[in-house]
């Protein structure tokens, strides 16, 4: 029988520990999955480890008992940050489903000149939970157990003027193919435009930033599908795919 995979929101977990799972996922365990006192289940909170643990109760609360831990070797040997333009709808939630399960570590909404979507500051906090918890799912379909990071919503400009990072920005016209692209330090971030393209002004930004464009083929890419497709391109030819 296959042992479930938990996420636990607790800053620390340790081996003898008990833990109270919240409702959600009490309900998927004992009710979905029909375990009982006694079977096994691996938590995870995000710090890098896999908990091995027994589930003790599942009277007025479901409780879980640690009985060993062990590192998670699931991460990869790149470090990439996945600079994504804000979409319309579902699109963004499949963007950071896909990049969760492709190893990036990081992800940061930007809100393009041609973004059609907008980020209400008063659905912020809401909206980040939302993002939260579809990286948190990814990472225990996948086996991860180190969570991206999601920044909050910032102006292109905005992040061109703070960045210090090399990166590349996918665009039909990229002289190079992101197959032929060298990564120093097995590191670099990836900046991908909203669904009518990045405007000439954001362009001449990039050019003044020395951001590298590059391009995904000859096929112009949806922008929900560019991110990842460039990432299983670097893991393939740099990390772990």
């Amino acid at each position: 029988m296959k042992v479930p995979r938990l996420y636990v929101e607790s800053t620390t977990v340790a081996v003898g520990q008990s833990l109270t799972l919240d409702k959600d996922a009490a309900r998927y365990l004992t009710r979905v999955l029909r375990r009982k006192p006694g079977d096994g289940v691996t938590v995870f909170n995000g710090d890098g480890n896999d908990y091995e643990a027994t589930i003790t109760d599942v009277s007025a609360t479901t409780t879980v008992t640690i009985d060993h831990n062990r590192p998670n070797a699931t991460e990869s040997s790149l470090n990439i940050t996945l600079v994504q333009s804000l979409a319309k709808g579902s699109k963004l939630d499949l963007v950071i489903q896909k990049a969760t399960e492709l190893g990036v570590n990081r992800i940061v909404p930007i809100s393009a000149d041609r973004s059609v979507m907008q980020i209400d500051e008063k659905r912020l906090q809401k909206r980040m939970q939302h993002w939260r918890g579809i990286a948190i799912s990814a990472c225990t379909q996948c086996g991860r157990s180190v969570i991206p990071v999601i920044d909050q919503p910032t102006e292109t400009a905005q992040w061109m003027s703070g960045n210090k990072t090399a990166t590349l920005m996918l665009h039909p016209g990229g002289a190079q193919s992101i197959s032929e692209v060298i990564l120093n330090d097995n590191q670099c971030q990836i900046l991908i435009g909203p669904e009518g393209g990045f405007s000439d002004n954001e362009l001449s930004q990039a050019t003044n930033a020395n951001i590298q464009l590059v391009s995904c083929g000859p096929r112009i890419l949806r922008t929900e599908t560019a991110g990842f497709t460039a990432l299983a391109i670097l893991q393939a030819r740099y990390g772990d795919l």
